[in-house]
């Protein structure tokens, strides 16, 4: 099997860890994997032992050199961690079997009026031509039917890995970031409006004045809305309650999981701005380290959160919504916490990276791959 992907190990990201994850899999279940990708100077994630080329990082001379591997692939099963530009390269070549991953943001329509239409023709191509088109979410899978509507679509939800995100450790980062005697609220992502931070905010503004001493807001990542929240927190009167932690690298996001108490991101959905969250991994990570969360009905969030299985879904903008789920963290801790081993509990079940090599090989052998 090749797989074909400029994100991948040791550059970090969603679609570099799943395509590193998915070899590592494939490894250990004995499959023969070659890995094209680009070169890298990052060294956010451990590169799993497979053969490796790795074309140079420039555009396009990225793109070219990857090209002049493809007359090699005709009998290849190859899997392009894309569509474009991986997946386009690959359907150049003719491989005896190719299937393209599908995440989400990626097939909404190209923000350039010009570009739309040949943009849709070329994704049109490369979906409707791989024999499978792997997606993360039925949502996403939605979206490669709108945008595709004879392309092949199996839905293999997303994994984590169990080994690494675990509730150990929370005691003692609980200490390291004084937070005994609080009930901590976390959110892990990007600071871009349609994340929703706002929408916690104004759900704390919201909070009893007696309650609100019980509760902090431990928000992790930097983006372009940082100084209207921070703004936004300080008219709310909830600024004492707001913990800002910036850029939380990949080695402290286990620990950090596991010493909050509820873990929320309220994703909106904007198709205009190409804006939504295509599964949400993020959910995953924390109810993997024991800890439960509170998801929008938006995107692919529905399948990375089951109710009564480590969460709960709201509306992306439902501020009243979240407020009980708040005060019942703070009246009764023990009924959250519970919830959250339930979520441990489910992605020992159902959400190991193992599990997905399984889902995800079975989908290519039900339509010729042959693994």
């Amino acid at each position: 099997m090749i797989v074909f992907s400029f994100d991948y190990p040791p550059s970090d990201g969603g679609i570099a860890r799943l395509t590193g994850e998915l070899v590592f899999a494939a490894v250990a279940s004995g499959i023969s994997v070659n890995v094209v990708t680009q070169a890298s100077q990052f060294a956010g994630l451990v590169v799993p032992e497979a053969s490796t080329a790795r074309v140079n990082a420039t555009r396009p001379r990225r793109e070219l050199e990857a090209l002049m591997r493809v007359p090699g692939w005709r009998e290849e099963v190859v899997v392009s961690g894309i569509w474009y530009p991986e997946g386009l390269i690959a359907t150049l070549g003719q491989p005896r079997f190719h299937a393209v991953m599908a995440h989400g943001l990626e097939l909404m329509p190209s923000r350039s009026s010009w570009r739309r239409r040949l943009w849709a023709a070329l994704q049109r191509k490369t979906l409707t031509g791989a024999q499978v088109v792997v997606a993360n979410s039925r949502y996403t899978a939605e979206w490669v039917r709108r945008t595709a509507p004879e392309a092949v679509v199996e839905v293999v939800p997303l994994a984590v890995d169990a080994t690494r995100f675990t509730p150990d450790g929370r005691d003692a980062e609980r200490t390291r970031r004084d937070w005994q005697g609080k009930q901590v609220v976390l959110t892990v992502s990007r600071l871009a409006g349609y994340k929703a931070h706002d929408t916690v905010l104004r759900a704390l503004a919201q909070m009893p004045a007696e309650q609100r001493g019980a509760l902090r807001y431990a928000i992790a990542g930097r983006g372009p809305a940082e100084a209207s929240l921070r703004e936004l927190a300080e008219q709310l009167g909830v600024a004492s309650m707001v913990e800002w932690l910036g850029f939380v690298p990949e080695s402290e996001l286990a620990s950090l999981y596991a010493a909050s108490d509820l873990f929320v991101l309220l994703t909106r959905e904007r198709e205009a701005t190409r804006e939504v969250e295509g599964f949400g991994l993020v959910f995953l990570e924390a109810q993997a380290c024991g800890t439960a969360v509170v998801g929008a009905r938006t995107g692919g969030i529905p399948d990375a959160v089951v109710e009564g299985e480590g969460g709960w879904l709201i509306e992306a903008d439902d501020a009243s919504a979240l407020g009980l789920h708040l005060h019942a963290l703070v009246a009764s801790p023990e009924m959250v916490r519970a919830e959250g081993a339930r979520g441990r509990a489910r992605v020992l079940r159902d959400c190991t990276w193992e599990g997905y090599w399984h889902a995800f090989r079975a989908a290519l052998n039900r339509h010729g791959a042959g693994l």
